[in-house]
């Protein structure tokens, strides 16, 4: 489930070195020196690969993006599984890839606010996520809002714990029991509720 940019022949090299540095850096602290350091490589010969620093960073996030979003889109067109599970496993992958590979999804995490806008929306893995919650409120599965207020507490329970996760010093419970704790929120979130009785 690890990023491999083996197949990006020799732009691999700084695909590898750019994600790096930009996970534990931050875009805006990296430069083109410092990338072709960590690749091993002159910046003449990042040059011939990439036009600028921001090229390349909007190359890596696409290839991330389309990865996840692939996978998003199969879970939400499971259609035999309700609503609020496929919006669990969505979760669940996520973490997953966490997981395995925390620079990428850091990477991606930090990147959107950045690049968002210069990705094509085919890319977006949010807009399966609306679908999905559109479907559950239409099913009465989900608790019904308006649609940006529901993509906006959902994306942002996902995704919150994540940017969060290091910093905090305390020690965390075990990964499985942390993902298992944000899935049991999803569900309590979504989740229809009964009406409340009225008192007069």
């Amino acid at each position: 489930m690890k990023f491999d940019f083996s197949d990006e022949g020799s732009k691999s090299r700084y695909l590898v070195a750019g994600l790096k540095l930009f996970a534990h850096h931050g875009y805006d602290l990296v430069s083109v020196r410092d990338i072709s350091k960590e690749a091993g490589t002159s910046e003449a010969a990042l040059y011939k690969h990439f036009k600028s620093k921001e090229e390349m960073a909007l190359y890596l996030f696409r290839i991330i993006l389309r990865t996840y979003t692939k996978e998003i889109a199969r879970i939400a067109q499971q259609t035999d599984i309700d609503t609020i599970t496929r919006l669990q496993e969505m979760q669940r992958y996520t973490y997953a890839l966490y997981h395995v590979d925390p620079e990428s999804v850091h990477f991606a995490l930090l990147s959107q606010y950045k690049f968002w806008a210069k990705v094509e929306d085919e890319l977006k893995p949010h807009f399966w996520m609306k679908d999905l919650l559109i479907e559950g409120m239409e099913k009465g599965e989900i608790e019904k809002v308006s649609i940006l207020t529901q993509v906006s507490l959902y994306t942002g329970l996902i995704l919150e714990p994540l940017i969060q996760y290091t910093m905090f010093e305390d020690p965390h419970v075990s990964w499985s029991e942390f993902t298992d704790e944000v899935t049991h929120a999803v569900r309590k979130l979504l989740e229809k509720r009964d009406e409340l009785p009225v008192i007069i």
